[in-house]
Protein backbone atom coordinates (compact mmCIF):
# COMPACT_ATOMS: atom_id res chain seq x y z
CA UNK A 1 0.00 0.00 0.00
CA UNK A 2 1.60 3.77 -1.18
CA UNK A 3 2.44 5.56 1.32
CA UNK A 4 0.49 8.85 1.69
CA UNK A 5 1.90 12.29 0.97
CA UNK A 6 2.42 15.02 3.19
CA UNK A 7 -0.01 18.01 3.04
CA UNK A 8 2.58 20.30 2.44
CA UNK A 9 3.25 18.45 -0.75
CA UNK A 10 -0.04 17.53 -1.75
CA UNK A 11 -0.68 21.72 -1.48
CA UNK A 12 2.52 22.65 -4.01
CA UNK A 13 1.71 20.10 -6.34
CA UNK A 14 -1.79 21.96 -6.40
CA UNK A 15 -0.57 25.26 -6.88
CA UNK A 16 1.85 24.06 -9.87
CA UNK A 17 -1.08 22.08 -11.64
CA UNK A 18 -3.09 25.15 -11.47
CA UNK A 19 -0.05 27.07 -12.71
CA UNK A 20 0.72 24.85 -15.49
CA UNK A 21 -3.10 24.96 -16.54
CA UNK A 22 -3.27 28.44 -16.70
CA UNK A 23 -0.46 28.81 -18.67
CA UNK A 24 -1.81 26.12 -21.11
CA UNK A 25 -4.95 28.41 -21.28
CA UNK A 26 -2.84 31.70 -22.00
CA UNK A 27 -0.79 29.94 -24.79
CA UNK A 28 -3.79 28.37 -26.59
CA UNK A 29 -5.61 32.40 -26.10
CA UNK A 30 -2.41 33.64 -27.86
CA UNK A 31 -2.15 31.31 -30.75
CA UNK A 32 -5.79 32.20 -31.40
CA UNK A 33 -5.16 35.27 -32.08
CA UNK A 34 -2.04 35.44 -33.79
CA UNK A 35 -4.35 32.70 -36.43
CA UNK A 36 -6.82 35.57 -36.47
CA UNK A 37 -4.53 38.02 -37.34
CA UNK A 38 -3.10 35.83 -39.86
CA UNK A 39 -5.97 34.76 -41.46
CA UNK A 40 -6.40 39.05 -41.73
CA UNK A 41 -3.55 39.78 -43.73
CA UNK A 42 -3.98 36.96 -46.30
CA UNK A 43 -7.54 38.19 -46.68
CA UNK A 44 -6.52 41.61 -46.87
CA UNK A 45 -3.17 40.27 -49.37
CA UNK A 46 -5.87 38.18 -51.91
CA UNK A 47 -7.89 41.44 -51.92
CA UNK A 48 -5.73 43.91 -52.98
CA UNK A 49 -4.42 41.14 -55.87
CA UNK A 50 -7.96 40.75 -57.03
CA UNK A 51 -7.74 44.57 -57.43
CA UNK A 52 -4.90 44.81 -58.97
CA UNK A 53 -6.11 42.33 -62.02
CA UNK A 54 -9.39 44.26 -62.19
CA UNK A 55 -7.56 47.77 -62.75
CA UNK A 56 -5.17 46.27 -65.28
CA UNK A 57 -8.40 44.91 -67.29
CA UNK A 58 -10.27 48.04 -66.56
CA UNK A 59 -10.31 51.64 -68.23
CA UNK A 60 -12.25 52.99 -70.70
CA UNK A 61 -14.63 50.25 -72.07
CA UNK A 62 -15.95 49.93 -75.60
CA UNK A 63 -18.85 48.09 -76.39
CA UNK A 64 -18.43 44.50 -75.82
CA UNK A 65 -16.34 45.21 -72.65
CA UNK A 66 -13.21 45.07 -73.65
CA UNK A 67 -10.46 47.94 -72.98
CA UNK A 68 -10.20 50.59 -75.44
CA UNK A 69 -6.77 49.40 -76.79
CA UNK A 70 -8.15 46.75 -77.64
CA UNK A 71 -11.16 47.92 -79.33
CA UNK A 72 -11.32 47.82 -83.15
CA UNK A 73 -10.61 50.85 -85.75
CA UNK A 74 -13.00 49.12 -87.89
CA UNK A 75 -15.39 48.66 -85.62
CA UNK A 76 -16.07 52.41 -84.82
CA UNK A 77 -17.54 52.92 -88.17
CA UNK A 78 -21.94 52.33 -86.84
CA UNK A 79 -20.87 55.67 -83.96
CA UNK A 80 -19.04 57.58 -85.71
CA UNK A 81 -21.73 57.48 -88.49
CA UNK A 82 -24.42 58.33 -85.71
CA UNK A 83 -22.79 61.34 -84.56
CA UNK A 84 -21.63 63.04 -87.62
CA UNK A 85 -24.58 64.42 -88.58
CA UNK A 86 -24.10 63.89 -92.45
CA UNK A 87 -20.84 66.30 -92.65
CA UNK A 88 -19.39 62.95 -93.54
CA UNK A 89 -19.53 59.47 -93.95
CA UNK A 90 -17.59 56.70 -92.44
CA UNK A 91 -16.84 52.93 -93.59
CA UNK A 92 -13.86 50.16 -93.13
CA UNK A 93 -11.01 50.49 -94.43
CA UNK A 94 -8.53 47.91 -96.09
CA UNK A 95 -5.40 49.93 -94.39
CA UNK A 96 -7.23 49.52 -91.32
CA UNK A 97 -8.40 46.02 -91.18
CA UNK A 98 -7.38 44.51 -87.87
CA UNK A 99 -5.86 47.46 -86.73
CA UNK A 100 -6.89 48.22 -83.18
CA UNK A 101 -6.32 51.36 -81.13
CA UNK A 102 -3.50 49.52 -80.20
CA UNK A 103 -1.72 48.86 -83.22
CA UNK A 104 -2.72 52.69 -83.94
CA UNK A 105 -1.33 54.23 -80.88
CA UNK A 106 2.35 52.13 -81.41
CA UNK A 107 1.83 52.32 -85.35
CA UNK A 108 1.14 55.51 -85.97
CA UNK A 109 3.55 57.15 -83.46
CA UNK A 110 6.44 59.60 -83.36
CA UNK A 111 5.54 62.04 -85.93
CA UNK A 112 6.04 65.63 -84.75
CA UNK A 113 6.94 69.14 -85.40
CA UNK A 114 9.86 71.14 -83.98
CA UNK A 115 8.15 74.60 -83.47
CA UNK A 116 11.54 76.20 -83.62
CA UNK A 117 10.16 78.58 -86.36
CA UNK A 118 12.38 81.38 -86.63
CA UNK A 119 15.78 80.23 -84.52
CA UNK A 120 18.92 80.48 -85.81
CA UNK A 121 19.87 77.00 -88.05
CA UNK A 122 16.38 75.93 -88.14
CA UNK A 123 13.12 76.34 -90.27
CA UNK A 124 12.55 79.75 -91.20
CA UNK A 125 9.13 81.74 -92.16
CA UNK A 126 8.69 82.15 -95.96
CA UNK A 127 9.07 85.95 -97.16
CA UNK A 128 5.79 85.41 -98.92
CA UNK A 129 3.79 84.68 -95.80
CA UNK A 130 1.53 87.57 -96.55
CA UNK A 131 0.26 86.09 -99.44
CA UNK A 132 -0.42 89.82 -100.75
CA UNK A 133 0.88 89.38 -104.34
CA UNK A 134 0.08 87.20 -107.27
CA UNK A 135 -3.32 88.21 -108.25
CA UNK A 136 -6.81 86.87 -107.93
CA UNK A 137 -7.18 83.41 -105.33
CA UNK A 138 -9.97 81.61 -106.81
CA UNK A 139 -12.81 80.37 -104.65
CA UNK A 140 -12.31 75.87 -104.98
CA UNK A 141 -8.86 74.56 -106.60
CA UNK A 142 -7.75 71.07 -107.17
CA UNK A 143 -4.22 70.93 -108.31
CA UNK A 144 -4.93 67.46 -109.56
CA UNK A 145 -7.31 68.91 -111.64
CA UNK A 146 -4.34 70.96 -113.29
CA UNK A 147 -1.53 68.57 -113.27
CA UNK A 148 -3.52 65.05 -113.41
CA UNK A 149 -0.13 63.09 -114.38
CA UNK A 150 1.67 64.93 -111.27
CA UNK A 151 0.00 62.65 -108.28
CA UNK A 152 0.82 58.94 -108.70
CA UNK A 153 -1.23 56.44 -106.74
CA UNK A 154 -1.62 57.27 -103.00
CA UNK A 155 1.49 55.05 -100.89
CA UNK A 156 0.42 52.14 -98.17
CA UNK A 157 3.01 53.17 -95.52
CA UNK A 158 1.72 49.82 -93.95
CA UNK A 159 2.88 49.06 -90.36
CA UNK A 160 5.25 51.83 -90.68
CA UNK A 161 4.85 55.61 -89.36
CA UNK A 162 6.44 56.83 -92.24
CA UNK A 163 3.71 59.55 -93.26
CA UNK A 164 6.78 62.18 -92.70
CA UNK A 165 8.78 60.94 -95.51
CA UNK A 166 6.41 59.63 -97.58
CA UNK A 167 4.34 63.16 -97.72
CA UNK A 168 7.53 65.05 -98.33
CA UNK A 169 8.64 63.36 -101.24
CA UNK A 170 5.29 63.03 -102.93
CA UNK A 171 5.29 66.82 -102.51
CA UNK A 172 8.20 67.45 -103.91
CA UNK A 173 7.78 65.23 -106.65
CA UNK A 174 4.38 66.60 -107.52
CA UNK A 175 6.28 70.41 -107.50
CA UNK A 176 8.85 69.27 -109.76
CA UNK A 177 6.44 67.33 -112.31
CA UNK A 178 4.06 70.96 -112.44
CA UNK A 179 7.35 72.85 -112.92
CA UNK A 180 8.89 71.30 -115.23
CA UNK A 181 6.28 69.08 -116.81
CA UNK A 182 8.28 68.07 -120.00
CA UNK A 183 11.45 66.57 -117.93
CA UNK A 184 10.17 65.79 -114.53
CA UNK A 185 6.42 64.36 -115.85
CA UNK A 186 6.59 60.62 -114.24
CA UNK A 187 8.85 61.83 -111.42
CA UNK A 188 8.31 59.96 -108.41
CA UNK A 189 10.82 60.33 -105.49
CA UNK A 190 12.32 57.74 -102.52
CA UNK A 191 10.74 57.98 -99.21
CA UNK A 192 12.70 55.08 -98.34
CA UNK A 193 16.17 56.95 -98.68
CA UNK A 194 15.00 59.45 -95.81
CA UNK A 195 13.83 56.22 -93.44
CA UNK A 196 17.01 54.59 -94.19
CA UNK A 197 19.47 57.24 -94.26
CA UNK A 198 17.81 60.67 -92.47
CA UNK A 199 20.19 60.44 -89.17
CA UNK A 200 17.39 62.89 -87.18
CA UNK A 201 14.77 60.73 -88.32
CA UNK A 202 14.11 57.65 -86.77
CA UNK A 203 13.09 55.73 -89.52
CA UNK A 204 9.86 53.92 -89.16
CA UNK A 205 9.42 54.90 -85.40
CA UNK A 206 8.50 58.81 -86.78
CA UNK A 207 10.22 61.56 -87.70
CA UNK A 208 10.07 65.80 -87.69
CA UNK A 209 7.33 67.08 -90.33
CA UNK A 210 9.46 70.12 -90.61
CA UNK A 211 12.64 68.69 -90.15
CA UNK A 212 12.94 65.74 -92.44
CA UNK A 213 13.59 68.77 -95.08
CA UNK A 214 16.99 69.82 -93.95
CA UNK A 215 17.98 66.04 -95.46
CA UNK A 216 16.93 66.09 -98.02
CA UNK A 217 18.26 69.79 -99.26
CA UNK A 218 21.38 68.78 -97.85
CA UNK A 219 21.58 65.27 -99.56
CA UNK A 220 19.10 65.23 -102.65
CA UNK A 221 16.72 62.48 -103.17
CA UNK A 222 16.93 59.65 -105.63
CA UNK A 223 13.78 58.55 -107.72
CA UNK A 224 11.73 55.81 -106.47
CA UNK A 225 13.34 53.36 -108.44
CA UNK A 226 16.42 53.19 -107.08
CA UNK A 227 15.39 52.65 -103.63
CA UNK A 228 12.15 51.73 -103.61
CA UNK A 229 9.37 51.49 -100.14
CA UNK A 230 10.26 48.51 -97.54
CA UNK A 231 8.68 50.23 -94.59
CA UNK A 232 9.62 48.00 -91.49
CA UNK A 233 12.07 45.67 -93.55
CA UNK A 234 13.88 49.08 -94.36
CA UNK A 235 17.23 48.25 -95.80
CA UNK A 236 20.46 50.17 -93.98
CA UNK A 237 21.78 53.16 -95.43
CA UNK A 238 25.11 52.39 -97.73
CA UNK A 239 26.59 52.65 -100.90
CA UNK A 240 25.44 49.30 -101.47
CA UNK A 241 21.46 50.09 -101.08
CA UNK A 242 21.17 51.75 -104.77
CA UNK A 243 23.71 51.49 -107.92
CA UNK A 244 22.19 55.01 -109.01
CA UNK A 245 24.39 57.88 -109.01
CA UNK A 246 24.18 60.81 -107.31
CA UNK A 247 23.59 62.56 -110.10
CA UNK A 248 20.28 60.57 -111.09
CA UNK A 249 19.09 62.68 -107.53
CA UNK A 250 16.88 65.91 -107.38
CA UNK A 251 17.22 68.85 -104.94
CA UNK A 252 15.75 71.24 -102.85
CA UNK A 253 16.86 75.08 -103.45
CA UNK A 254 14.69 76.24 -99.86
CA UNK A 255 12.66 75.44 -97.95
CA UNK A 256 10.10 77.36 -95.63
CA UNK A 257 6.98 77.80 -93.49
CA UNK A 258 4.02 79.34 -94.19
CA UNK A 259 1.06 80.41 -91.61
CA UNK A 260 -1.60 82.52 -93.67
CA UNK A 261 -4.61 80.67 -95.37
CA UNK A 262 -3.94 83.34 -98.39
CA UNK A 263 -0.16 82.24 -98.82
CA UNK A 264 -0.54 78.54 -98.50
CA UNK A 265 -3.60 78.82 -101.48
CA UNK A 266 -1.34 81.19 -103.55
CA UNK A 267 1.36 78.46 -103.01
CA UNK A 268 -0.43 75.40 -103.71
CA UNK A 269 -1.72 77.64 -107.04
CA UNK A 270 1.07 78.63 -108.39
CA UNK A 271 3.54 75.99 -107.81
CA UNK A 272 1.96 72.90 -106.14
CA UNK A 273 1.21 71.00 -102.69
CA UNK A 274 2.29 71.77 -99.55
CA UNK A 275 2.40 69.69 -96.63
CA UNK A 276 0.92 70.02 -92.99
CA UNK A 277 0.46 67.81 -89.61
CA UNK A 278 -2.69 66.46 -89.28
CA UNK A 279 -4.18 65.71 -85.50
CA UNK A 280 -5.74 62.50 -85.39
CA UNK A 281 -9.04 61.82 -83.91
CA UNK A 282 -10.53 57.84 -83.39
CA UNK A 283 -13.48 58.47 -85.87
CA UNK A 284 -11.02 59.96 -88.89
CA UNK A 285 -9.70 56.80 -88.91
CA UNK A 286 -12.83 55.40 -90.83
CA UNK A 287 -13.47 58.71 -92.59
CA UNK A 288 -14.64 57.62 -96.14
CA UNK A 289 -16.58 60.92 -97.64
CA UNK A 290 -18.01 64.65 -97.11
CA UNK A 291 -16.18 67.28 -95.19
CA UNK A 292 -14.77 65.69 -92.12
CA UNK A 293 -15.96 68.01 -89.01
CA UNK A 294 -14.99 66.55 -85.57
CA UNK A 295 -17.93 65.83 -83.79
CA UNK A 296 -18.25 66.30 -80.24
CA UNK A 297 -16.16 65.27 -77.72
CA UNK A 298 -14.60 63.43 -80.59
CA UNK A 299 -11.66 61.24 -79.13
CA UNK A 300 -8.02 62.49 -79.77
CA UNK A 301 -5.60 59.58 -80.03
CA UNK A 302 -2.33 59.78 -77.98
CA UNK A 303 0.90 57.72 -79.39
CA UNK A 304 3.32 55.81 -77.55
CA UNK A 305 4.89 58.99 -75.75
CA UNK A 306 1.18 60.15 -74.43
CA UNK A 307 1.36 63.49 -77.33
CA UNK A 308 -1.79 63.83 -78.89
CA UNK A 309 -1.07 61.68 -82.24
CA UNK A 310 -0.12 63.51 -85.57
CA UNK A 311 0.30 62.83 -89.36
CA UNK A 312 1.84 64.31 -91.88
CA UNK A 313 -0.86 64.89 -94.82
CA UNK A 314 0.06 66.39 -98.72
CA UNK A 315 -2.33 69.28 -99.30
CA UNK A 316 -3.50 69.67 -102.88
CA UNK A 317 -6.54 72.23 -103.35
CA UNK A 318 -9.44 73.34 -101.15
CA UNK A 319 -13.05 74.31 -101.55
CA UNK A 320 -16.48 74.76 -99.69
CA UNK A 321 -19.41 72.88 -99.23
CA UNK A 322 -22.57 73.88 -97.81
CA UNK A 323 -20.94 76.46 -96.16
CA UNK A 324 -18.03 74.92 -94.92
CA UNK A 325 -14.32 75.94 -96.38
CA UNK A 326 -11.92 72.80 -96.33
CA UNK A 327 -8.32 71.44 -97.20
CA UNK A 328 -8.11 68.57 -100.00
CA UNK A 329 -5.52 66.09 -97.63
CA UNK A 330 -3.62 63.10 -99.06
CA UNK A 331 -2.63 60.63 -96.51
CA UNK A 332 -0.68 57.21 -97.50
CA UNK A 333 -3.17 54.73 -96.27
CA UNK A 334 -3.86 53.27 -99.75
CA UNK A 335 -6.32 53.98 -101.95
CA UNK A 336 -9.32 51.80 -100.01
CA UNK A 337 -8.96 54.74 -97.33
CA UNK A 338 -10.95 57.84 -97.41
CA UNK A 339 -11.85 59.32 -100.97
CA UNK A 340 -9.38 57.17 -102.73
CA UNK A 341 -6.61 57.97 -100.38
CA UNK A 342 -7.70 61.67 -99.77
CA UNK A 343 -9.73 63.44 -97.50
CA UNK A 344 -11.98 66.73 -97.46
CA UNK A 345 -11.20 68.31 -94.12
CA UNK A 346 -12.69 71.75 -92.49
CA UNK A 347 -10.09 74.40 -92.00
CA UNK A 348 -8.66 75.55 -88.56
CA UNK A 349 -9.54 71.97 -87.22
CA UNK A 350 -7.60 68.98 -87.12
CA UNK A 351 -5.47 70.51 -90.18
CA UNK A 352 -2.24 72.40 -88.44
CA UNK A 353 -2.63 74.92 -91.22
CA UNK A 354 -0.32 77.91 -89.60
CA UNK A 355 2.81 75.22 -90.25
CA UNK A 356 2.59 74.22 -93.53
CA UNK A 357 5.97 73.57 -95.12
CA UNK A 358 6.54 74.52 -99.01
CA UNK A 359 10.30 73.68 -101.13
CA UNK A 360 11.71 75.15 -103.95
CA UNK A 361 12.53 71.94 -106.10
CA UNK A 362 15.90 72.43 -108.02
CA UNK A 363 14.74 72.88 -112.02
CA UNK A 364 16.89 74.47 -114.57
CA UNK A 365 14.24 77.00 -114.37
CA UNK A 366 14.27 77.34 -110.69
CA UNK A 367 18.32 77.72 -110.41
CA UNK A 368 18.42 80.18 -113.12
CA UNK A 369 16.01 82.22 -111.25
CA UNK A 370 17.77 82.30 -108.13
CA UNK A 371 20.94 82.60 -109.58
CA UNK A 372 19.37 86.17 -110.84
CA UNK A 373 17.79 86.59 -107.54
CA UNK A 374 21.48 86.16 -106.25
CA UNK A 375 23.13 88.66 -108.85
CA UNK A 376 20.04 91.00 -107.74
CA UNK A 377 20.33 90.62 -104.22
CA UNK A 378 24.26 91.16 -104.01
CA UNK A 379 23.63 94.20 -106.48
CA UNK A 380 20.75 95.32 -103.62
CA UNK A 381 23.70 94.39 -100.89
CA UNK A 382 26.60 96.64 -102.88
CA UNK A 383 23.98 99.44 -103.47
CA UNK A 384 22.93 99.37 -99.15
CA UNK A 385 26.63 99.21 -98.57
CA UNK A 386 27.55 102.13 -101.08
CA UNK A 387 24.12 104.07 -99.71
CA UNK A 388 25.82 103.51 -96.12
CA UNK A 389 29.01 104.81 -96.92
CA UNK A 390 27.66 107.90 -98.37
CA UNK A 391 25.31 108.59 -95.63
CA UNK A 392 28.25 107.75 -93.01
CA UNK A 393 30.55 110.48 -94.87
CA UNK A 394 27.13 112.71 -94.33
CA UNK A 395 27.49 112.37 -91.20
CA UNK A 396 30.67 112.74 -90.32
CA UNK A 397 30.65 116.33 -92.53
CA UNK A 398 27.97 117.32 -90.34
CA UNK A 399 29.42 116.31 -87.12
CA UNK A 400 32.72 118.33 -88.53
CA UNK A 401 30.57 121.19 -89.31
CA UNK A 402 28.92 121.36 -85.77
CA UNK A 403 32.20 121.21 -84.45
CA UNK A 404 33.61 123.84 -86.44
CA UNK A 405 30.59 125.92 -85.58
CA UNK A 406 30.81 124.73 -82.28
CA UNK A 407 34.43 126.12 -82.45
CA UNK A 408 33.31 129.42 -84.12
CA UNK A 409 30.82 130.33 -81.68
CA UNK A 410 33.40 129.09 -78.63
CA UNK A 411 35.97 131.92 -79.91
CA UNK A 412 33.38 134.79 -80.46
CA UNK A 413 32.28 134.05 -76.86
CA UNK A 414 35.73 134.16 -75.36
CA UNK A 415 36.33 137.40 -77.50
CA UNK A 416 33.31 139.28 -76.54
CA UNK A 417 33.92 138.27 -72.66
CA UNK A 418 37.86 139.50 -73.49
CA UNK A 419 36.03 143.22 -74.58
CA UNK A 420 33.79 143.22 -71.84
CA UNK A 421 36.41 142.53 -69.56
CA UNK A 422 38.90 145.15 -70.71
CA UNK A 423 35.88 147.38 -70.35
CA UNK A 424 35.41 146.57 -67.01
CA UNK A 425 39.51 147.19 -66.23
CA UNK A 426 39.83 150.91 -68.46
CA UNK A 427 37.11 153.27 -68.02
CA UNK A 428 37.66 156.16 -71.06
CA UNK A 429 36.23 158.44 -68.69
CA UNK A 430 38.47 158.09 -65.70
CA UNK A 431 42.01 158.91 -68.08
CA UNK A 432 42.55 162.46 -67.52
CA UNK A 433 43.59 163.93 -70.78
CA UNK A 434 43.09 167.61 -71.83
CA UNK A 435 43.29 167.56 -75.61
CA UNK A 436 43.45 171.44 -75.26
CA UNK A 437 46.41 171.67 -73.99
CA UNK A 438 48.40 170.31 -76.67
CA UNK A 439 48.45 171.55 -80.34
CA UNK A 440 48.75 169.23 -83.58
CA UNK A 441 51.52 170.26 -85.64
CA UNK A 442 51.44 168.95 -89.29
CA UNK A 443 53.60 166.30 -88.79
CA UNK A 444 50.92 165.26 -86.59
CA UNK A 445 53.08 165.83 -83.35
CA UNK A 446 51.75 167.77 -80.34
CA UNK A 447 53.35 170.95 -79.45
CA UNK A 448 52.18 172.32 -75.34
CA UNK A 449 50.69 175.89 -76.27
CA UNK A 450 51.56 179.18 -74.10
CA UNK A 451 50.16 179.88 -71.01
CA UNK A 452 48.40 182.95 -71.78
CA UNK A 453 46.42 183.36 -68.66
CA UNK A 454 48.78 185.29 -66.54
CA UNK A 455 51.44 186.46 -69.07
CA UNK A 456 52.02 189.88 -69.29
CA UNK A 457 51.52 191.51 -72.83
CA UNK A 458 54.27 193.00 -74.79
CA UNK A 459 52.48 196.35 -74.80
CA UNK A 460 51.88 196.53 -71.18
CA UNK A 461 53.41 198.72 -68.99
CA UNK A 462 56.43 198.11 -66.37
Amino acid sequence: MPSKKPASYEKEEAKINAASAAASKRSQGKKGKMKVKEQVVYAVGAFLCLLAVFLAVSGPKSRGGQSRLDAYVNDGVGDANDKSEGNFTAAASAFFNGWTYGDAKWGLSGVGVSNMIGISGAIQVCENDEGVEGGVIPPSYDARDNWPGCFGEVRDSGNCSASYAIAAADALASRFCIQDNAKYGSLRLSAQQILSCDKKSRGCKGGGVDSVWSYIQKKGLYPDECVPYAGVKEPACSKSMTTCTEEQKVKVLDHCVLTKEKSIKREIYNKGPVVAPIYLKSEYLVYSGGVYTPTENAETLFDAADQASMNAVMIVGWGKSQGTPYWWVRHSWGTGWGENGYARVATSTVVRDSYVITATPATEEAIKAAEIAKVEADKRKEERKKERAERDERIREQRAKMEADKATATEDNDLKDLDDDFDDDVDLKDVDVDLDDKDVTAEGKTEKKADTTDAPSPNAEA
